[in-house]
Protein backbone atom coordinates (compact mmCIF):
# COMPACT_ATOMS: atom_id res chain seq x y z
CA UNK A 1 0.00 0.00 0.00
CA UNK A 2 1.34 3.41 -0.91
CA UNK A 3 -0.16 6.42 0.88
CA UNK A 4 0.79 9.96 0.03
CA UNK A 5 0.00 11.21 3.54
CA UNK A 6 2.73 10.72 6.19
CA UNK A 7 0.38 8.51 8.26
CA UNK A 8 -3.17 7.21 8.17
CA UNK A 9 -5.44 10.18 7.59
CA UNK A 10 -7.37 11.40 10.58
CA UNK A 11 -10.02 13.53 8.89
CA UNK A 12 -12.72 13.13 6.34
CA UNK A 13 -16.44 12.85 5.99
CA UNK A 14 -18.71 10.14 7.29
CA UNK A 15 -19.36 7.09 5.14
CA UNK A 16 -22.65 5.23 4.88
CA UNK A 17 -22.45 1.44 4.62
CA UNK A 18 -25.32 -0.43 3.01
CA UNK A 19 -25.79 -2.84 0.13
CA UNK A 20 -22.56 -4.15 -1.35
CA UNK A 21 -20.35 -2.12 1.01
CA UNK A 22 -22.11 -3.63 4.01
CA UNK A 23 -21.79 -7.11 2.49
CA UNK A 24 -18.04 -6.65 1.97
CA UNK A 25 -17.56 -5.33 5.51
CA UNK A 26 -19.43 -8.38 6.78
CA UNK A 27 -17.24 -10.77 4.73
CA UNK A 28 -14.14 -9.04 6.12
CA UNK A 29 -15.48 -9.59 9.67
CA UNK A 30 -15.47 -5.82 10.24
CA UNK A 31 -19.09 -5.40 11.35
CA UNK A 32 -18.48 -5.79 15.10
CA UNK A 33 -15.80 -3.07 14.98
CA UNK A 34 -17.86 -0.87 12.65
CA UNK A 35 -20.91 -1.14 14.90
CA UNK A 36 -18.80 -0.13 17.92
CA UNK A 37 -17.56 2.95 16.05
CA UNK A 38 -20.65 4.05 14.14
CA UNK A 39 -22.79 7.15 14.39
CA UNK A 40 -26.44 6.71 15.16
CA UNK A 41 -27.75 9.39 12.81
CA UNK A 42 -31.42 10.08 13.42
CA UNK A 43 -31.98 12.98 11.04
CA UNK A 44 -30.33 14.58 8.02
CA UNK A 45 -30.80 18.37 8.11
CA UNK A 46 -30.40 21.29 5.79
CA UNK A 47 -29.47 24.40 7.77
CA UNK A 48 -28.93 28.05 6.92
CA UNK A 49 -25.78 30.10 7.55
CA UNK A 50 -26.77 30.55 11.21
CA UNK A 51 -27.33 26.83 11.75
CA UNK A 52 -31.13 27.08 11.79
CA UNK A 53 -32.96 24.05 10.43
CA UNK A 54 -34.55 24.70 7.04
CA UNK A 55 -35.50 21.13 6.13
CA UNK A 56 -34.65 17.54 6.97
CA UNK A 57 -35.74 13.96 7.04
CA UNK A 58 -35.41 11.02 9.40
CA UNK A 59 -32.93 8.29 8.61
CA UNK A 60 -35.12 5.44 9.88
CA UNK A 61 -36.18 4.86 6.26
CA UNK A 62 -32.61 3.80 5.35
CA UNK A 63 -32.63 1.13 8.03
CA UNK A 64 -36.07 -0.04 6.91
CA UNK A 65 -35.06 -0.20 3.23
CA UNK A 66 -31.89 -2.16 3.99
CA UNK A 67 -33.31 -4.54 6.56
CA UNK A 68 -31.20 -2.94 9.29
CA UNK A 69 -28.03 -3.38 7.22
CA UNK A 70 -27.10 0.30 7.28
CA UNK A 71 -24.46 2.10 9.33
CA UNK A 72 -22.59 5.43 9.24
CA UNK A 73 -19.07 6.01 10.50
CA UNK A 74 -16.23 8.51 10.05
CA UNK A 75 -13.79 7.85 7.21
CA UNK A 76 -10.80 8.00 9.59
CA UNK A 77 -12.24 5.26 11.79
CA UNK A 78 -12.94 3.10 8.74
CA UNK A 79 -9.38 3.53 7.45
CA UNK A 80 -7.97 2.52 10.85
CA UNK A 81 -10.22 -0.56 10.96
CA UNK A 82 -9.25 -1.60 7.43
CA UNK A 83 -5.55 -0.99 8.03
CA UNK A 84 -5.63 -3.04 11.24
CA UNK A 85 -6.98 -5.98 9.22
CA UNK A 86 -4.08 -5.95 6.72
CA UNK A 87 -1.08 -4.20 8.26
CA UNK A 88 0.64 -7.46 9.27
CA UNK A 89 0.22 -8.92 5.76
CA UNK A 90 1.20 -6.06 3.47
CA UNK A 91 4.02 -3.61 2.97
CA UNK A 92 2.91 -0.07 3.78
CA UNK A 93 4.71 3.01 2.52
CA UNK A 94 3.62 6.37 3.90
CA UNK A 95 4.76 9.77 2.65
CA UNK A 96 5.36 8.66 -0.95
CA UNK A 97 3.37 8.78 -4.14
CA UNK A 98 3.41 6.65 -7.28
CA UNK A 99 4.68 8.70 -10.22
CA UNK A 100 5.09 5.91 -12.79
CA UNK A 101 4.69 2.19 -13.19
CA UNK A 102 5.53 -0.34 -15.85
CA UNK A 103 3.88 -3.71 -16.19
CA UNK A 104 6.43 -6.40 -16.99
CA UNK A 105 5.79 -10.12 -17.73
CA UNK A 106 6.51 -11.23 -14.16
CA UNK A 107 6.14 -8.06 -12.07
CA UNK A 108 5.28 -4.39 -12.00
CA UNK A 109 8.05 -1.81 -11.69
CA UNK A 110 6.91 1.20 -9.66
CA UNK A 111 8.60 4.60 -9.35
CA UNK A 112 7.92 6.45 -6.12
CA UNK A 113 8.50 10.05 -5.13
CA UNK A 114 8.78 11.34 -1.54
CA UNK A 115 6.02 13.79 -0.67
CA UNK A 116 6.50 16.95 1.30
Amino acid sequence: MVERAPALRSGGYVIDFWGLGYDIAERMALLPEINRNDYHVQEARIVDHAGRRLAGFGTKVFSELTGGRYVTLPRSRLSRLLFAKVEDRIESIFGDEIVAFEELPDCVRVELKKCG
